[in-house]
């Protein structure tokens, strides 16, 4: 009662709090609707690529045009890589003033200049000329504003107006890119004084004797290496662990789901009945019988190297014609299979022939019409087959070759054309063949002497799958194994006592859909989400599912921690440990072994550790690896190329050993004088990179704000 009489005294108090509930609900409302306000579109940016905003509503109905992979993952990693690269090339063009016009941009799209987007989408995948009555109708609907009616008379797909924005970005951006990279190229010369000394180099080759010691002389235990030693390693070369984005590493065990004595017992026993009741099966049925058992049927006649070596002699020797052999095992599939038809046929077939294409009826009444006529005109005389080939033959295969295939192998052609170039047909004669595909005029002009033994045969089969039995056993593993770790040292250490592999991956980043060794899909997205949201050590306290991409069974159960945190910037020693070990204590190696090798000659050397002397001709600066095996060893080069004649350079520790070099020669001396080729070698080579390397320079100079983690993992594990 007292407190509200203190209310009622004090009105000024009741207006503070309705309005503070007022705020409250607007600020609530603004921020939860992302559409409005200040605070609302910051929620829409999916990422900020420099000065270029990506948002997440505009991605998502871009990703519905621009899907171009089976694997959901997959489209929507290449559609952020294709974001990521315009927002840089934008960053820079648009400073630069680079930009595509409208009329430039029709000529790439509409041609003549197309662009290779265009060509990879509107271009024929055989000729690789481009559709351009295609592209002209199109035009012709977006210049009379008719795109409703085009979609409404099916000329055009529904979603249009999406596919076509996207394809103007794409055709844009990779004409600015091509623009970028030519600005930079031309950028690039080589001044006389840099050509005379390459030109030079070039000429100043050398003979040379090498011998290697390969650091595993030494074994592991023989050296020793600190944090600082690793922390050296990681100074000299600090562009490989420059991190440009926060990556993470996973530390997980697999409980992969095999199946058991008990689950190929029930398979075996399944394709024995299928294998007697095809025993019963009439010969006209066997392709029907064979598709609907999971099995297969060409009819192409295969000679042994081409059948599974587990049956091969089987079906090539003791098989008796229409007999079931198996049930036997081929990878992960039980199988039976029965043999149709064993024969010796040619090796080859040279043959002449005339095509015409066609896929609906009114096509093949044509296609029959003229090559009865050609047919008819043939028969009487054959010399005119090369300029009826020449005017009608549509056969990709043969239209270089005036309608002429030589050393066709069986299998090579369509079924009813291999049966007739191999089996019925005779040589000389002309015969009319119909195929899925067209009509066909053949003449089957010599057969090879050389003949081998062929069969036919029809599979029957069943994936060896596990039982659901026996992933609910391996599945209860993992979650048993997974019961009660709460960090990932208790993992490693359950790991090592239960005798299961604990792998480590390579650093991911917020855009991995794929894991080596596990495969793709939700539970990888699940995965990563949860590391970002994890502190190193962690451990999730969920099994992630892995399906069996062929056969659609859960194949692996997976318990995950998270092993390291990798900021963006420099690694620290922690984040790489695993990476650089092998490397660093090579490289303790080549120390210790240079000190022992000291003031030794090649020979020497060469007896004391058991290898050879190598000798090296035309060596010279300008090279970028050696021969023998060497490989790339700069600083090897640059011992070869400029160290005394006959003097044994000091022993240096290489990418791959450690290294004695011998100049056996002088190079030539004076000045080579070939500055022109000089400078052009040295202008291509610079240039030539600069497609590859300008994006990776652009995304080192850009600060890229990636908010996936905080718009796709919402909700998630």
């Amino acid at each position: 009662m007292a407190l509200i009489g203190k209310i009622r005294s004090n009105p000024i108090l009741v207006l503070l709090f309705i309005g503070g509930g007022i705020l409250l609900f607007v600020l609530s409302d603004i921020m939860n609707s992302g559409n409005s306000g200040p605070i609302g579109p910051a929620e829409a940016v999916m990422a900020r690529v420099g000065e270029v905003e990506i948002e997440r509503n505009e991605f998502e109905r871009t990703l519905g045009v621009a899907g171009s992979s089976a694997d959901a993952y997959q489209s929507r990693d290449n559609l952020w890589n294709f974001y990521l690269s315009e927002g840089l090339i934008r960053n820079e063009t648009d400073r630069l003033g680079l930009t595509v016009t409208k009329p430039e941009l029709d000529e790439l799209t509409y041609g003549p200049r197309y662009s290779p987007v265009i060509r990879q989408t509107y271009g024929n995948r055989q000729t690789g000329q481009v559709d351009a009555q295609l592209l002209n109708r199109v035009r012709t609907r977006i210049d009379e504003n008719s795109i409703e009616e085009g979609i409404e008379a099916r000329e055009l797909p529904p979603n249009f107006v999406d596919i076509w924005k996207y394809q103007n970005r794409q055709v844009s951006t990779q004409r600015l890119q091509e623009k970028l990279s030519a600005l930079v190229s031309k950028a690039m010369y080589a001044p006389s004084w840099m050509a005379q000394e390459y030109a030079d180099q070039q000429s100043a080759n050398r003979r040379v004797a090498v011998v290697r010691i390969p650091f595993d002389e030494l074994d592991n235990d023989e050296v020793e290496y600190t944090d600082a030693d690793l922390q050296a390693y990681i100074d000299e070369n600090r562009s490989q662990f420059d991190n440009l984005e926060e990556t993470r590493q996973l530390a997980y065990v697999s409980f992969n789901v095999d199946a058991t004595q008990a689950d190929s017992a029930a398979v075996r026993a399944l394709m024995q009945d299928i294998a007697n009741e095809w025993k019963q099966t009439e010969v006209r049925d066997d392709s029907l019988f064979a598709l609907a058992a999971n099995g297969s049927y060409t009819g192409a006649y295969v000679s042994e190297d081409q059948i599974a070596p587990s049956i091969a002699d089987a079906l090539m020797n003791e098989v008796a014609v229409g007999e079931v052999y198996g049930p036997f095992v081929e990878g992960q599939l039980m199988a039976v299979a029965k043999l149709i038809d064993r024969r010796e046929m040619a090796d080859s077939v040279t043959l002449r022939r005339i095509v015409r294409n066609a896929s609906i009826p009114s096509q093949f009444t044509e296609a029959n019409r003229l090559i009865d006529s050609l047919q008819t005109v043939l028969e009487a005389d054959p010399s005119k087959f090369t300029d009826l080939a020449s005017e009608f033959n549509r056969d990709p295969q043969s239209i270089a070759t005036a309608g002429v295939l030589e050393n066709i192998e069986p299998g090579q052609l369509a079924q009813s054309v291999d049966r007739l170039a191999f089996i019925t047909g005779e040589p000389r004669r002309w015969y009319k063949v119909t195929t899925p595909t067209g009509v066909q005029l053949i003449q089957i002009i010599r057969r090879s002497q050389n003949t081998t033994p062929r069969v036919k045969v029809a599979y029957a089969t069943e994936p060896m799958i596990p039982s659901s039995e026996t992933e609910d056993a391996v599945r209860a593993q993992a979650e048993k194994f997974l019961t009660g770790l709460n960090s990932l040292d208790e993992m490693r250490a359950a790991a090592e006592a239960q005798g299961v592999t604990l792998e480590t991956t390579a650093p991911l980043d917020i855009g991995t859909f794929f894991i080596p060794n596990l495969g793709s899909g939700q539970d990888v997205r699940d995965m990563i989400c949860w590391a970002f949201g994890a502190d190193r050590g962690d451990v999730s306290g969920f099994v992630y599912t892995f399906t069996d991409e062929n056969f659609f069974y859960e194949n692996k159960y997976v318990a995950v921690g998270l092993a390291n945190v990798l900021p963006k910037g420099m690694a620290p020693v922690e984040a790489v440990r695993e990476t650089i070990e092998n490397t660093v204590r090579d490289r303790m190696k080549g120390r210790k072994l240079a000190e022992a090798m000291a003031g030794m000659d090649l020979n020497e050397a060469a007896r004391t550790y058991d290898t050879v002397v190598d000798t090296l001709n035309a060596v010279n600066l300008t090279l970028s690896s050696l021969p023998q095996g060497i490989g790339a060893e700069p600083k090897v080069i640059a011992a070869a190329s400029t160290g005394a004649t006959n003097q044994v350079s000091q022993p240096i520790v290489g990418n791959n050993g450690v290294y004695l070099v011998k100049p056996l020669s002088d190079a030539p001396a004076g000045s080579s004088g070939n500055l022109p080729g000089a400078r052009m070698a040295i202008n291509t080579n610079s240039r030539s990179r600069v497609s590859q390397q300008l994006l990776n320079g652009l995304r080192a100079e850009v600060d890229v704000e990636d908010q996936r983690i905080s718009t796709e993992c919402n909700n998630r594990r």
